[in-house]
């Protein structure tokens, strides 16, 4: 294929997703509706599996409709049920579509406070159960962390990037400690999880660009049964399984 090629490709590739932001942007207050209702007659697990569903068509949608490929390991080790937080390395902007489209469970993140701002998404941040978080400020800092803890006892299950911020590359930052307080503190089962990809789709280019990931789910670990030296090490060794399971793609 010629540079030309290549080049009208992409380019016609990101007028696809600016329409298909346009897209949602129309559709997903109408969409969410019927998630409101179902809250306000107090069926609210049946009010987020519906958010969950409505979030993980559009998530696949997003990939397909760009030409990125999805494979997906260990889809086995996602735990049926149980106080749950899924730990990942942070590539890209995709790798919240990415988990919310291929993790078959209903999950909130911790988000940096800017993003409630912004129109549509802050909607569907509340729908999911998100938590924001301001760095600058201690005391809502922690206060974030005990809102994201009583989530997951409350049985909604959390992402959390320990890195803290994007690698942009294949190359993972190291893990802050101090975002293990969430997990430690419910005493939940921590899944690994590995995202191998992500970073070549926007921040490699600096446009969208199809692509092959891959999302490596790994065994929970009951940090319940743990002894209180092991959770002292459970960032350096959760760290060291998800460094693992990053592959060349």
């Amino acid at each position: 294929m010629t540079k030309q090629k290549v080049a009208f490709k992409f380019r016609l590739i990101n007028v696809f997703f600016v329409v298909y932001v346009i897209f949602l942007a129309v559709l997903s207050p109408f969409l969410m509706i019927p998630a409101f209702v179902l809250h306000l007659l107090g069926s609210h697990k049946t009010a987020d599996r519906l958010v969950n569903g409505i979030a993980r068509i559009y998530a696949k949608n997003l990939f397909f409709t760009f030409g990125i490929k999805v494979k997906v390991k260990g889809i086995e080790c996602v735990p049926k049920s149980g106080k749950v937080c899924f730990i990942s390395n942070h590539q890209g902007l995709a790798d919240i579509p990415l988990i919310v489209g291929y993790i078959p469970k209903t999950v909130g993140f911790i988000a940096k406070r800017e993003l409630h701002s912004i129109p549509i998404l802050n909607m569907w941040m509340r729908a999911m159960k998100c938590v924001l978080i301001d760095r600058t400020n201690a005391r809502n800092a922690v206060a974030a962390i005990n809102k994201a803890i009583e989530n997951i006892k409350n049985g909604y299950p959390m992402v959390i990037f320990p890195e803290g911020t994007r690698s942009r590359s294949a190359t993972m930052g190291k893990f802050k400690p101090g975002s293990f307080k969430l997990v430690t503190g419910s005493n939940c089962l921590a899944v690994p999880v590995s995202i191998s990809g992500t970073y070549k789709l926007v921040e490699e280019s600096g446009v969208i660009t199809p692509g092959n990931l891959i999302l490596t789910i790994h065994p929970a670990i009951d940090v319940a049964s743990l002894t209180a030296e092991e959770k002292a090490k459970l960032s350096d060794s959760v760290e060291n399984i998800i460094r693992a399971g990053v592959d060349s793609v």
